[in-house]
């Protein structure tokens, strides 16, 4: 997995979490998949993805967007992968962004931490500054779930791993919805791993994390363990497809695990992916 994958929308952007949905949804906000339906849960029934559904080989698809062979993408999109001067190329079996990567100086030096802070915007891969010393103790500090941070520094909510914010002078964690520098994560894995999420794979997520660790492409051994609750779909809209397989919403996959100690759990929740829980 590429090991920057993560970028940022202002909080009235398109990743709002489904409120009361407690199934990962970053990996549909993030193709701008639009919302089918609403459940008892909180859910939508399904996610309508013009970019699975109607997907183009010859092009290119980042976050809502089309892109055509040898077309750019601004900069300022893709800056926050630590990427430059990415455009869409042709590719087999199907288009694919090639980018330059970008390193920061942070990158190749030793950090002070007890003495020292990074400072951010919210816009940046690589930190705008370093603060250190006496200077550092004049920065204004903001308090969240119960953490100091200092002005600069990027804060992270403990129950909402796709929320981030900057500390500035004046932060109010009751306001932060208002708050410029508050900012929801939108995840990158359309810019490295085209193959996988346009070729049949489905997102595999940590239960740490906001963007899907990797994608998990069908395997022949794979199988559909029927759910207790679950009942057949009148719509196939209402289905997970995988590989050779169909999978009703509360069906599951018996699968072969992979590693001692990695329990993978795959399941069809919210049609049309399936996703997995690797715990």
């Amino acid at each position: 997995m590429h090991f920057l994958t993560v970028f940022t929308l202002t909080l009235c952007g398109a990743l709002t979490v489904a409120r009361g949905c407690d199934v990962p949804l970053a990996h549909y906000k993030t193709m701008h998949c639009q919302p089918v339906g609403n459940r008892p849960d909180g859910c939508p029934e399904r996610y309508d993805c013009p970019s699975i559904t109607a997907h183009e080989s010859s092009k290119c698809y980042f976050n809502g967007k089309t892109y055509d062979i040898d077309q750019p993408v601004p900069d300022a999109e893709v800056s926050q992968f630590c990427s430059a001067a990415c455009y869409c190329r042709s590719a087999n079996p199907i288009a694919k962004f090639r980018c330059v990567h970008v390193d920061c100086a942070e990158f190749f030096k030793r950090f002070d931490y007890d003495n020292c802070v990074r400072q951010y915007s919210p816009q940046s891969c690589c930190s705008t500054g370093t603060v250190c010393g006496e200077e550092r103790k004049k920065l204004a500090t903001c308090e969240l779930e119960s953490e100091i941070y200092r002005e600069g520094q990027r804060m992270r909510f403990k129950g909402n791993q796709c929320r981030t914010c900057i500390c500035t002078a004046g932060f109010n964690a009751t306001a932060i919805e208002q708050d410029p520098n508050c900012v929801e994560t939108v995840c990158g894995f359309e810019l490295f791993e085209e193959k996988q999420v346009y070729g049949g794979g489905i997102p595999v997520y940590k239960p740490d994390g906001c963007c899907p660790w990797e994608w998990r492409m069908p395997k022949q051994t794979d199988t559909v363990v029927k759910g207790a609750v679950s009942k057949p779909a009148t719509d196939p809209k209402l289905q997970c497809k995988y590989g050779s397989l169909t999978l009703d919403v509360g069906d599951s996959l018996d699968i072969q695990q992979r590693a001692e100690g990695q329990k993978l759990s795959c399941s069809c929740q919210v049609p049309p992916l399936m996703h997995c829980m690797l715990n």
